[in-house]
């Protein structure tokens, strides 16, 4: 696998690991739900852990902050309104669209050299 792809991957993970703990977090109960407390410690450490490897490895760290956040938020809402807990509101929708927008354009643009 490529460097770049492997980076990437880092990343995707990263985000992956950010819904399962923000999920998590709404359900522990202010971390009085032992299960969910614990999933939010592990899943954060291991999120902020690849954020940090892809960062490292290369990714400007404000692209891959961004990505990563970005597939934070749109995969928490997606889990959120698929369990019932957020409605899935047509203005949502669209502004969420837009987060995935923005992903995808940060994605095909990393590494390209600003014009002067």
């Amino acid at each position: 696998m490529k460097e770049c792809n492997k980076l990437w991957m880092y990343l995707l993970i990263a985000g992956i690991c950010e819904i399962i703990w923000a999920v998590s977090l709404g359900y522990s109960e202010g971390f009085t739900i032992p299960w969910y407390a614990a999933a939010v410690v592990i899943f954060l450490s291991i999120s902020i852990y690849l954020l940090s490897k892809a960062i490292n490895g290369g990714l400007p760290v404000g692209t891959a902050y961004a990505v990563w956040v970005g597939i934070g938020s749109v995969g928490t809402m997606a889990v959120s309104i698929i369990l019932g807990n957020e409605p899935a509101a047509p203005l949502n929708m669209l502004f969420v669209g837009a987060i995935i927008i923005g992903i995808i354009g940060l994605q095909v643009t990393c590494g390209a050299k600003a014009q002067d």
